[in-house]
């Protein structure tokens, strides 16, 4: 009985502790949303922009994205580059077309091995760097659409001193969408609006490979991704952590016309190996990302487990229902808010479905994640 009751104790310690550092970085981040400004950087002339895509059997978006890449306005000098990953399909026909009808503005590289133990994607992007010029390097996916001021407004983040621009993103949705596609949706919108506040707030805490921009001389001056280069996943958010030693150097990027679309997973299965993938990389993060992360997973984990505690001590059930009604109205305040940002207001009615999901959901992503439990294409 007397074990019983430690433990219940402990358990509720942790419980209240992780919960109110939890609703306190929260309300942090959602002042910190407040205090978000667009970019205004005039420099002239321009600087010139390389765009970096990597590709492997992309035959069905390549059109979309090429055509709204040709169809860009920026006024100075840009150009992109593509990078052929292997395809088995007829990606490769599809851009070497493109490349001979508009030989000034695409180049293709074509890759055919890929070195032991090191990543595909950032294998292409550090070969994609050395074969581009550009000042400033944006980056997409092959399954993005871009609008036509998506350079230039992306330029315009780069002020003096910044090194870094995370972009944002979110998913397409056409009416009707599934349930699954909707959650998604918001769950996505979840990631985007904590990487936009932690920036705000100086933070580095995760960004995403198809909208994100940094400067030639940053990713040479950080060795672009020595020591990261094995990790499957990251050519986003592990970059960006390596700018953490000055984080006054970056900057998130909120002016609508750089949005950018991408497609969403049709199936739960493809769903849950992305978001173990995703959660692969946290255990790289700067000491001070993973102690807020650590922070943000053990509170998770106390609701996740909260069952099992019930067994112990039914009386733990009136401080599990008070720290989970806290996140849920401290996670709205900061969800509206972004959602008022990013111009994303119609998906708050999904809000609750994904809060009630959202605490098991991470702990199990993250656990399977860390541990390499995750496929990714082939």
């Amino acid at each position: 009985m007397m074990f019983v009751n430690v433990l219940s104790i402990v358990y509720l310690v942790i419980l209240l502790g992780s919960a109110l550092f939890y609703a306190g970085l929260v309300l942090r981040m959602f002042l910190a949303m407040g205090r978000l400004q667009k970019g205004s950087d005039i420099t002239q002339p321009p600087p010139s922009v390389s765009v970096l895509v990597s590709a492997r059997n992309e035959e069905a978006n390549l059109t979309a994205l090429l055509d709204s890449l040709l169809a860009q306005d920026y006024k100075g000098k840009w150009d992109v580059w593509i990078a052929d990953d292997r395809s088995e399909d007829s990606t490769p026909e599809i851009l070497s077309s493109y490349a001979r009808k508009f030989p000034e503005k695409v180049h293709v590289l074509t890759i055919q091995d890929i070195p032991p133990n090191t990543s595909p994607k950032k294998h292409a992007i550090t070969k994609l760097v050395q074969a581009s010029a550009g000042d400033l390097l944006l980056l997409t996916d092959a399954d993005c659409k871009l609008l036509p001021t998506w350079i230039s407004g992306m330029v315009q983040e780069f002020v003096p001193g910044i090194n870094f621009v995370a972009g944002h993103s979110y998913l397409e949705l056409s009416e009707p969408a599934k349930p699954l596609l909707y959650m998604q949706a918001v769950e996505t919108m979840s990631y985007r609006i904590a990487g936009t506040a932690g920036l705000a707030l100086h933070l580095p805490l995760t960004s995403t490979g198809n909208n994100i921009a940094y400067r030639r001389s940053f990713f040479q001056s950080v060795n672009g991704f020595k020591n990261v280069s094995h990790i499957q996943s990251g050519d986003d958010d592990l970059l960006m952590q390596k700018a953490a030693s000055n984080p006054h150097s970056m900057a998130y990027c909120i002016a609508p016309e750089t949005f950018v679309t991408t497609k969403g997973k049709e199936t739960f299965s493809e769903l849950w190996e992305q978001r173990k993938r995703w959660a692969s990389k946290t255990i790289y993060y700067t000491p001070r990302t993973i102690r807020v992360l650590a922070g943000i997973f053990t509170f998770f984990l106390c609701l996740t487990i909260a069952p099992f505690a019930f067994i112990l001590n039914l009386n733990l059930m009136w401080p599990v229902l008070f720290t989970f009604i806290l996140k849920v109205l401290v996670d709205i305040l900061l969800f509206r808010r972004g959602l008022q940002v990013f111009k994303q207001e119609k998906l708050l009615k999904w809000f609750v479905p994904v809060e009630l999901l959202h605490a098991p959901f991470t702990v199990f992503a993250v656990l399977f994640g860390v541990l390499g439990k995750f496929k990714w294409k082939n």
